[in-house]
């Protein structure tokens, strides 16, 4: 019974408040733009474009994810994710927009006292579903192909709890559109990444690995999702905004033409 509860209770018990999002000094150093490859074991499938948004109340967070290719009949596939996160650095508001040939899901939370209370639209002629997230499973949101995108001030040994929304069970209907994760910064190594050989927090998951610099630039991070197998998402040295734009024109035959 003690190792049961130090192995598998004491961790959820103990866990941290999620790292809170602030401009600060990486800002000045990284710039508000960054631009990450996703690859598979077959090369890039993919492409993620990171922008932020400052002002004296917020900091707000838009992530464009582009899939071209899945070893599954559900791509190209686009994710608009705007995050709204309050002066003290806490996820305030959660809106993401999937589509692909067939389908167009919405969804969007807002944090309330202890609880995300969300709504989620399969389609436009769909019935809404509501529901609400407890913020002890996760004060924050994220999706499954970009879980991590800044990590501030974060330690060796610190713990806490997030939700990863994953857009293959969305569309499939297999598996959990909700995968709640406990994460930890497991220790510290050197990695090999586009800007150099790189000292960096390793932050864990279930099925997710990502390495962190002292700024809280998040370098890689690979994933093992259902369905997909296991993604490699990398830091570009470079913003491609001829890409990004391609990417927000891009039509879907069968759904809403509009691309925004």
């Amino acid at each position: 019974m003690s190792w049961l509860v130090a192995h598998d209770v004491w961790p959820g018990v103990s866990a941290d408040d999620p790292p809170p999002l602030r401009a600060g000094e990486w800002i000045q150093h990284e710039g508000r733009q960054a631009h990450y490859t996703i690859y598979d074991k077959d090369g890039p499938l993919g492409a993620i474009w990171t922008s932020y948004l400052i002002d004296p109340t917020s900091l707000q967070r838009r992530d464009l994810i582009w899939i071209d290719r899945l070893p599954l009949p559900i791509a190209p596939l686009r994710t608009v994710i705007d995050s709204t996160f309050t002066a003290d650095g806490l996820l305030d508001e959660f809106s993401l927009r999937l589509r692909n040939a067939g389908a167009d899901v919405f969804l969007h939370g807002e944090r309330f006292h202890s609880s995300f209370s969300f709504k989620l639209q399969m389609g436009r002629t769909a019935e809404p579903r509501l529901f609400t997230l407890p913020l002890a499973d996760g004060g924050t949101i994220a999706a499954a192909f970009h879980p991590f995108a800044q990590l501030q001030d974060i330690h060796v040994g610190q713990r806490w709890r997030m939700q990863v929304f994953n857009p293959v069970a969305a569309l499939t209907g297999v598996g959990d559109r909700f995968l709640p994760m406990l994460v930890e910064v497991t220790g510290e190594e050197d990695i090999v990444t586009n800007a150099g050989v790189t000292h960096c927090l390793v932050v864990e998951a279930p099925n997710v690995t990502a390495w962190v610099d002292r700024r809280g630039v998040v370098h890689v991070q690979e994933t093992q999702l259902p369905l997909v197998g296991r993604i490699r998402v990398v830091r570009e040295l470079e913003f491609d905004e001829e890409a990004r734009k391609e990417a927000q024109r891009w039509t879907f035959s069968g759904t809403d033409a509009n691309p925004s």
